[in-house]
């Protein structure tokens, strides 16, 4: 398990003009040495100040991203994954929703001449 947490603040002239928080989990499980699974989940918040600015932004900002993998080495030159991931935002006043999500399979295979 891999925990991170980052904090950006932009000042100019001793103003604030935004900060930033980004948190992100990631966890992995190996079955056996073919095969695995991750997760990751992302937390992003972003307050700004928007007369700090010369182009119109909102003061606000929430993302959630999520992403789990499943792996399977079938042989030395062939991958399976399956996956899943998702992106959520939010802006003042507005819950966190749902903006994509993509389900995906990939067969990766080296070609050996």
């Amino acid at each position: 398990m891999n925990i991170f947490h980052s904090r950006e603040r932009l000042e100019s002239y001793g103003l604030r003009t935004y900060t930033a928080d980004l948190s992100q989990v990631r966890l992995i499980y190996n079955f056996s040495v073919r095969a695995f699974v991750r997760a990751i989940v992302q937390y992003r918040y972003v307050d700004r100040v928007p007369e700090r600015y010369v182009f119109p932004v909102d003061p606000l900002t929430k993302g959630l991203f999520t992403q789990f993998l499943f792996s399977y080495k079938i042989n030395p030159q062939t991958v399976l994954f399956v996956g899943y991931s998702d992106n959520a935002t939010g802006l003042r006043g507005v819950d966190i929703t749902r903006t994509n999500r993509t389900f995906f399979l990939k067969l990766g295979y080296a070609l050996v001449m």
